[in-house]
């Protein structure tokens, strides 16, 4: 602006002053201030930021690319752009911020490495642009309103459990009428004496009452198979662990959900996933609606965040677990009471249909708890445990009892 402000000046010099150097002088200086401008101001008007990505996906541990587009629509060159993106949180060990010079009707990538060293989900942007006239008079600023979201998923880990009893995966075909699957329509055919009503596609049917078709009612037939999913309990109560290492455990049993979840899509799985959190009213359910489906589900486990809900540090939440024997809290009865998570997984096993393969992943549970949840086979539910805080499970691995590993891909 103080360039600007000369104008004036230079241009009472150009009107008052006889003497033609000085005139020339005036003259030439008003030019080349208001021409820099224009530059600059045709410059912020044709240059733009472009995000080649509106989200990103990686798991943790890993490098992920982030690319932007820089770009001059218009037909000036410009010179030394300094373009800065925002790492939103998310590790940066790579330039982060870049130089470069742009002809008219041009474009550049500007790329750079972010590092998942934490799980979460972090918002990139907005990125930034610095530039000036080729004089360097009025320099600019343009900031993109473009984010990019980037789901950092739990390690990859790998887990291989033979489903128990036999049980098979995913959905096994039978040549019982009565095992029809009523969510997967198969085929429409002619209405015969004895079919129910209820399964009369009518919509079908009244496209087939135009002159010509025959008129007949058609009736829906569905797949014949039996349905065996895979449930899984992610307990990350933050109140029932063992203050030591507490955070780590967390993380870890996170990462064997997301392992596990990954084992039912490789064996193409019907897979459902219950987060138990700490606070008692904010128990968070995913179902995935298919087996090959696992976005949803590594998307709400990138997001999981325990210790925000921790009973313990959140005003207005409610007294610490009584069940928590870890904790080596004194209950107040002679007895406590099974612990908000064993309660929790009683209340949804009842609501599990026949064969479901259920698998709690947290901390060990008390006996008393574990006799609790045996009454959930009497719904022909198989019951599996992947512990964390555990030793020397490796005999009980007949009850369904496995050891998770403190580190390292392998899970188990």
């Amino acid at each position: 602006m103080r360039f600007l402000a000369a104008v004036p000046v230079l241009f009472l010099f150009y009107l008052f002053t006889p003497q033609w150097p000085v005139q020339f002088i005036s003259l030439f200086l008003i030019i080349l201030i208001l021409g820099s401008k224009l530059y600059s101001e045709y410059l912020l008007r044709h240059l733009r930021l472009v995000r080649r990505d509106r989200e990103l996906r990686t798991f943790r541990h890993e490098w992920a690319a982030v690319e932007l587009w820089v770009e001059n629509a218009g037909r000036l060159p410009a010179f030394l752009l300094a373009v800065e993106d925002f790492s939103g949180g998310i590790s940066v060990f790579r330039d982060i911020k870049c130089l470069c010079t742009l002809s008219g009707k041009s474009r550049q990538l500007f790329r750079w490495e972010a590092y998942g060293s934490d799980r979460g989900v972090f918002t990139l942007g907005p990125a930034a642009l610095r530039g000036s006239d080729p004089l360097g008079l009025f320099p600019f600023s343009l900031t993109a309103d473009e984010t990019c979201r980037i789901f950092v998923y739990p390690s990859p880990a790998y887990a291989a459990i033979k489903p128990p009893g036999g049980i098979p995966l995913g959905n096994l075909l039978t040549s019982d009428p009565f095992n029809e699957d009523l969510t997967r329509p198969r085929s429409l055919r002619d209405y015969t004496p004895g079919d129910e009503s209820k399964r009369i596609n009518w919509k079908a049917s009244a496209k087939n009452s135009f002159p010509g078709t025959g008129g007949n009612l058609l009736v829906n037939e569905y797949e014949l198979s039996l349905s065996y999913p895979l449930v899984l309990f992610l307990n990350v109560h933050t109140g029932e662990y063992a203050v030591k290492n507490r955070e780590a455990y967390i993380e870890r049993v996170i990462e064997a959900g997301a392992a596990i979840c990954l084992m039912a899509a490789r064996d193409r799985q019907v897979l459902g996933i219950i987060i138990h959190t700490a606070a008692r009213s904010a128990v968070e359910e995913s179902i995935s609606p298919a087996a090959f489906t696992l976005i949803p589900v590594l998307e709400r486990l990138a997001g999981l965040e325990p210790f925000k809900l921790d009973p313990f540090t959140t005003e207005g939440s409610g007294p610490p677990d009584q069940g928590n024997a870890t904790l080596g809290q004194k209950p107040e009865q002679d007895e406590p009471a099974l612990r908000s998570s064993t309660l929790r997984l009683l209340e949804k096993g009842k609501t599990l249909s026949f064969g479901t393969r259920l698998m709690y992943a947290g901390p060990a549970l008390p006996d008393k708890d574990y006799d609790a949840l045996e009454s959930l086979k009497r719904r022909r539910l198989s019951l599996e445990y992947l512990i964390i805080d555990e030793k020397n499970l490796g005999v009980f691995h007949r009850m369904g009892k496995y050891q998770i590993r403190e580190w390292g891909y392998g899970i188990l």
